[in-house]
């Protein structure tokens, strides 16, 4: 496969589903450091309707951004307003696709609203002494593998994300999906992470 083969795969892959990690990518297309590199500074040149996502991957931000390069996001957006317009398209977020739906359809959380929720922060314990000790692609390859594992089990007890905040993550339940047990679901995320 050429150089032009995966970009146009990778291009596709983002607009279909906002956002993939590099390590994702170097996996999928089985790519060195050095591949996905000039991959990365080839999209992020000449794509202006993609980002950076923290040094972690890239994400879609659509063709509003081709006007003006936005900055790179560096938080899941809150959903507390939309037009209908925004009703049509999927959140841009870490969210999985069957709960983005019930967030897009729940009137309540697109309008928004006061109410009570639970915020669940989960952190990394003592990930400098391990990312010294292991080295910076294996801690690479450690956070990447935490995120997922722990995005499961928010999502799982229909929590989101709300933040990533470098080893850790902010995660809400009750809102925007409002529950009655949102503090039951967050302890029981947390007792699965």
């Amino acid at each position: 496969m050429t150089f032009d083969d995966i970009l146009a795969q990778v291009l596709e892959l983002l607009k279909r589903q906002g956002r993939v990690s590099y390590s994702a990518l170097k996996r999928r297309f089985d790519l060195d450091d050095d591949y996905l590199n000039d991959l990365k500074d080839e999209i992020l040149f000449t794509s202006p309707q993609i980002v950076d996502e923290g040094g972690r991957g890239l994400v879609w931000v659509g063709e509003q951004a081709a006007a003006s390069t936005p900055p790179p996001v560096t938080e899941t957006p809150v959903l507390t307003s939309a037009s209908a317009t925004d009703q049509a398209r999927e959140p841009l977020s870490y969210t999985p696709k069957h709960l983005a739906e019930k967030i897009l359809t729940s009137r309540s959380a697109l309008e928004g609203e006061r109410k009570q929720v639970t915020v669940l922060f989960c952190d990394l314990a003592n990930s400098t002494p391990i990312a010294e000790h292991i080295g910076p692609e294996a801690m690479h390859t450690l956070l990447n593998r935490f995120f997922e594992l722990a995005l499961s089990e928010v999502h799982r007890y229909e929590g989101t994300i709300n933040q990533f905040l470098g080893d850790g993550f902010m995660a809400l339940f009750g809102a925007p999906l409002a529950h009655e047990d949102h503090a039951r679901r967050a302890v029981l995320a947390a007792l699965a992470l």
